[in-house]
């Protein structure tokens, strides 16, 4: 099994998982539709101190505060380069606002935020400060956010498009699994794929059972495991 270090948590990947549609089929279609889904996500988490905090890197003065115990606690976002803000944040910077273009082939009119816990109101002021529209969908925390945030007490939240995007066309196949490819190599067998027409992702025949995708996407390592 082929494994691949994705800096994301479980809970974000959970969630573009959910997202897949049912039409997407075949192991190295679920796994370029996952990823493109990842790429597009925003997701992050409440934290009451970063004092354990790594990744995104908070201040000096931001763990020192961490001692005080302020319940306001703070806002940390994963991106590149992602970020800290102690909370309530006074004037939004404008590169902390959520993309305001959505991905190509993506429609919909607003924004689609689920918290994995209960998010503190001001950490929902932020979102809202952000670009949200509604407020998050409340779920149950799915794993331990403690590897990836430095504490238990984190209420991680990914906001993502609610629309569809159509995933491009595969450019080739799999010379050993036969699975279409997108990119150069088959993402599980490692190998060169066989280039060729554009293979269109299409929809299954109706009564197919779906396709056994889980031991595939196991093989996309979190950042809440070794691979951080």
């Amino acid at each position: 099994m082929r494994v691949v270090a994705v800096p994301f948590s479980t809970t974000a990947m959970m969630r573009a998982v959910e997202m897949v549609p049912d039409r997407v089929h075949g192991a190295n279609a679920v796994f370029a539709d996952v990823r493109a889904r990842l790429d597009a996500l925003t997701w992050g988490a409440w934290l009451p101190s970063v004092a354990k905090l790594t990744t995104p890197a908070p201040t000096l003065r931001q763990h020192v505060h961490s001692w005080l115990r302020d319940r306001s606690g703070y806002l940390a976002v994963h991106g590149d380069p992602g970020w800290v803000a102690k909370l309530p944040i006074g004037q939004l910077a404008p590169d902390r606002q959520l993309p305001r273009v959505p991905p190509r082939g993506v429609v919909a009119t607003a924004y689609d935020c689920h918290a994995f816990g209960e998010l503190p109101e001001v950490a929902v002021a932020t979102l809202f400060s952000m670009g949200l529209t509604s407020r998050p969908v409340r779920r149950e925390a799915t794993s331990d956010p403690t590897p990836v945030w430095g504490t238990a007490k984190a209420v991680e939240f990914v906001v993502a498009w609610p629309g569809v995007a159509e995933l491009s066309p595969a450019t080739g196949r799999c010379p050993i699994c036969d699975e279409a490819v997108w990119g150069h190599d088959c993402a599980f067998c490692r190998v060169r794929a066989i280039p060729g027409p554009a293979v269109p992702v299409t929809a299954q025949p109706a009564g197919t059972p779906p396709p056994a995708t889980a031991p595939h996407l196991a093989s996309l390592s979190t950042a809440g495991g070794a691979t951080q």
